[in-house]
């Protein structure tokens, strides 16, 4: 099918940009916030590049209005941004800091008074350092409900001008980095803890999005994804298994959990075979049905192509390290 002519996007696309607390806010220990798992992190040596901190970042904290002038400036009409888990709840859980409700009130109504669409998102990799320590984040079921309650009192506060919302930003990535690489928090490089890990996170972020249906019956959420779609190399059979292999690992084992609510059966096999398989415990497969999404966001950076390689890695084939 080719098009002779393209047609317009709508008049009701939203054109606009996007950021991450931890990579603008800075006021890292102001206004009653806690400590997040990269307030700690970045400060280790060797973390980051030459010992580079978000804690003053941009300086948004203080310097909202300006930006907010500025987006509008730009042309803007949307502004995707995440709360900072800590600054809300500086323990992960109990007593909400009202300095930290605040501030992200003040900046919707910023954004609204400057026709700019606010999109929430509930978690851009800021955990809790509270909640690391004491049970492990991601490593462990209780921060299902702790994740859950902190959700539902930004539901309750910002649902009557905020109709989108995030609810994971690029698990994929963040997971990945914190427990393959150890490039993020934990910094870890554990196969297993890597597949329980993102179980508890899909079932963190199936009850999120099912209680949504309660407080913010008219907006709507789902998380994003960092989607690099796969191609294979050549038209070899083991290039094309190869190109199916990486689809089904590092695309569809989250696509399908998001939209679906069930794992790829092939991957899940073998995961199984290798004693990497998440434990599902009764109720788990019911909770994920729940969470369908209303949108999954797509964070595009690239595409990865695929060839056989042996599980020595070495002797056939060749890493493209050069970017």
């Amino acid at each position: 099918m080719i098009h002779q002519r393209l047609r317009p996007f709508p008049d009701h696309f939203l054109w606009g940009s996007a950021s991450a607390a931890y990579q603008i806010e800075g006021a890292w220990n102001e206004d009653g916030k806690g400590l997040s798992v990269w307030d700690v992190f970045t400060k280790i040596p060797g973390k980051t590049f030459k010992g580079s901190n978000g804690d003053i970042a941009v300086d948004h904290y203080h310097r909202f209005k300006e930006d907010v002038a500025l987006m509008a400036e730009m042309g803007l009409k949307a502004y995707r941004f995440s709360v900072s888990w800590p600054r809300i709840f500086p323990q992960g859980r109990g007593e909400a800091n009202e300095a930290g409700l605040r501030f992200y009130d003040d900046l919707i109504n910023e954004l609204l008074a400057h026709d700019i669409e606010p999109v929430l998102t509930l978690y851009h990799w800021d955990l809790p350092q509270a909640l690391m320590d004491e049970y492990g984040g991601f490593e462990s079921r209780r921060i299902i409900e702790d994740f859950n309650a902190y959700c539902v009192t930004l539901y309750k506060r910002y649902g009557d001008r905020v109709k989108y919302w995030v609810s994971l930003n690029e698990q994929n990535y963040n997971f990945n980095h914190g427990f393959i690489t150890a490039m993020h928090p934990p910094g870890v490089k554990d196969r297993k803890r890597f597949y329980e890990a993102n179980h508890i996170a899909f079932l963190a972020n199936a009850k999120a999005i099912d209680s949504f249906r309660r407080y913010v019956p008219d907006g709507k959420i789902g998380p994003s994804f960092a989607y690099s779609p796969a191609y294979p190399l050549s038209s070899r059979p083991d290039d094309i298994l190869a190109f199916e292999n990486a689809e089904e690992f590092t695309n569809y084992w989250w696509l399908d959990m998001y939209c679906r609510g069930t794992y790829p059966g092939i991957p899940l096999k073998y995961l199984k075979e290798k004693g990497w398989a998440p434990t599902i415990e009764d109720g788990d497969m019911e909770l994920l049905a729940k969470g369908k999404p209303d949108f999954v966001g797509v964070n595009y950076y690239q595409t990865i192509t695929y060839e056989m390689n042996p599980l020595d890695g070495v002797s056939e084939g060749k890493m493209n390290t050069t970017g």
